[in-house]
Formats: C-alpha cells, structure tokens, sequence
C-alpha cells in the first residue's frame, strides 16, 4: 500500500494540536498553537501557518496533503463543519474551519467530535487495531463515546450517536443533575467535573473534613479529580466513599453499553489510564451485575494504548476514516479483523 501524507487538527480549549503523518501513522512533524482565552480569527490563521511550516519542514506542499482530519469538542454542525459553542472556548462561535482551512491549505478537509476521532485513533492506531466492534469513551471532564461496529464509525441520524455520557442511569429526586439539562446521566455521576463540583459544594455544606482539601492547597474550589485520586491514596473515608460510588456507576455504564453494543473491547480514556489499577480495579470488580455473562467473557476492558498521544492521532484518524468510508484508503485486511 502506497503511504501518503495527512493533516491531523485537534482543537481544545487550551491548544490547537497540529500533527502531519503519514498514512502508516508514522508522524512526520507536530506543531502546537495557543488557544487560551483566543478568538477563532487569531488563531485559525496560525493554525494554517504552522501547518504550512510542518509542511515544508518534511519537503511537502499542499500539492503532496492527501487530506486534512479536523476534530473538536461539541457542539458542531459536522455536516457543514462548523465548530458551534464549544464549553470554555467563548471565542470559538459558528466557526466554519473545514472550509476555512480548505481553501486556505487547498485541500480537502473533514472533521468529527473528539470522542469519534479518539475511537478512530484507538481503531487505526491503538490497542484496538484488530477489532471490527469497539467502544471508546473519553472518561475525563466528561464522559463522551465513539463507536465501531462491523468495521465503520457509527454516526446516527444527525451525527450524534456516541453521546453515552447523556444516558440516564437514574431518575431518583436525589440523583444530580447534569450539565445537559437531564437529571442522573453517566457524565453526571462519572465525569470529573462533575464529580469535583459536586464534592466542592458537598464539602462547604456539610463541613466536611478530608484529605482532599488538603491535596487541593487548602482551596475547596480548586478540587479536582487529582486531589480526590490523591486522597483515595490515603485512604481517605470521604474520598474512598466518592471513589466507590464513581466506580458503581461506571460499570453500570460500561455494563449496559457492552450489553446493547457487544463490543470485543471498550477502550478508557484519561481516568482509566492515569488511575491504573485505582480505577480499574473496582470497575472490573463490579461490572458482573450489569452484563450479561455471554457478553462480558468476549469484551476487554482496557485502558488506552496512546494515552496522552491520542490527540495528536485523533486529527490523522479523521481524515483516514473518511477516505477509508470512500475507498480510498484501506489498512486492513481481512485477517486484521480477529477475535482477540
């Protein structure tokens, strides 16, 4: 098979990451532009000249790009690329930068949600390379999904399918509310946002005393999920209690996920990795009472394999898929695609 180059774009709240790499995902050059507290029509003008520089670092032109992969937090209208109102990126507003970065680098540009391109990116490149059915979830400040079934992307009817942290787990008066509105969702009980604001306000209403605040620096409002990992650590009574019920729901998410999707594997993003065994464990310790032996025994549950690289993938991932979906680029074979 014939390597090409590609373009992968991955916007976050605090940097553009820029990844030029060939087709076997061997990367060519990365390049970072700021995005703290920036409008969109400063940086994407930076974004097309560091791309440019990656470019002609490795001898290339935009005659040479085969495709560009844009991925980005939600929401987006992927059907016209366009970044919509992004949480912490108030400078980014209906953002059209698939056909900006287009006609600004000549070439064709495709773009996804950032739970999509993380699955692609675990699927091409990843721990999951020989599964024909996966499931990635982000588990970080929120809790986000993309999913592989029968070798392709799922995308749904409106380019939403994937959205797991907005399942209901729980519809009791006392089960929080989440940032979408519903009441008991998957993010909301399992997010890490979520989860440190809720231990914030826990902790000032009720006087709580734990080692918590203590790993925060003695300041409530800067607890984070570190602080709580920290605490469990010690064997904090609070922080192990938080700890516990996170890893419940977690594997009552999981565990309905693997049910209605039977998936050969469902990767887990940052808490999973950086936790370990911490967070692995009890996960795993649990998830019987939410499975079906018949799907549990075929599934693993891991880890991601790329950890903190998966952002510079993810951008490459996107672009891949698309030409992979048109039959332009194919790194399987059928014996790719094996029970593992």
């Amino acid at each position: 098979m014939d390597l090409f180059p590609v373009l992968g774009i991955d916007i976050g709240g605090t940097k553009v990451a820029l990844c030029l790499a060939t087709s076997d995902g061997t990367i060519l050059g990365k390049s970072r532009v700021d995005n703290v507290d920036r409008d969109a029509k400063e940086v994407l003008p930076q974004i097309v000249t560091e791309a440019k520089a990656l470019l002609k670092q490795n001898e290339l032109t935009t005659d040479d790009l085969k495709a560009i992969g844009i991925c980005s937090p939600a929401p987006h209208d992927l059907e016209n690329g366009v970044i919509l109102t992004p949480f912490n990126m108030p400078g980014w507003r209906n953002v059209p930068i698939r056909d900006f970065l287009e006609k600004a680098l000549e070439t064709e540009a495709f773009m996804e949600n950032d739970a999509n391109a993380g699955a692609l990116a675990e699927w091409f490149f990843g721990i999951g390379k020989k599964c024909k059915n996966l499931l990635y979830l982000t588990m970080s400040t929120g809790v986000g999904g993309g999913v592989i079934l029968n070798g392709h992307l799922v995308q749904g009817t409106n380019h939403n399918a994937g959205e797991v942290g907005h399942m209901v787990l729980d519809i009791a008066e006392d089960a929080p509310i989440c940032s979408c509105g519903q009441r008991g969702c998957f993010e909301a009980f399992s997010g890490g946002r979520a989860i440190a604001l809720r231990v914030q306000e826990d902790i000032k209403q009720n006087y709580i005393s734990t080692f918590i605040i203590d790993h925060a620096d003695g300041d409530i409002d800067s607890i984070d999920m570190i602080a709580i990992e920290k605490a469990v650590k010690d064997q904090d009574k609070y922080a192990v209690k938080i700890w516990s019920e996170m890893s419940k729901r977690n594997a009552q998410g999981i565990g309905l996920l693997i049910n209605a999707l039977n998936p050969e594997m469902v990767v887990l993003g940052t808490l999973a990795w950086a936790a370990g065994d911490l967070f692995m464990k009890p996960l795993m310790e649990h998830i019987e009472k939410y499975t079906w032996p018949q799907m549990r025994e075929t599934c693993q549950v891991v880890p991601s394999k790329l950890r903190r690289e998966i952002g510079e993938y993810a951008g490459i991932s996107v672009a891949l898929n698309f030409l992979y979906e048109r039959g332009e680029f194919d790194p399987f074979t059928d014996s790719d695609f094996v029970d593992v």
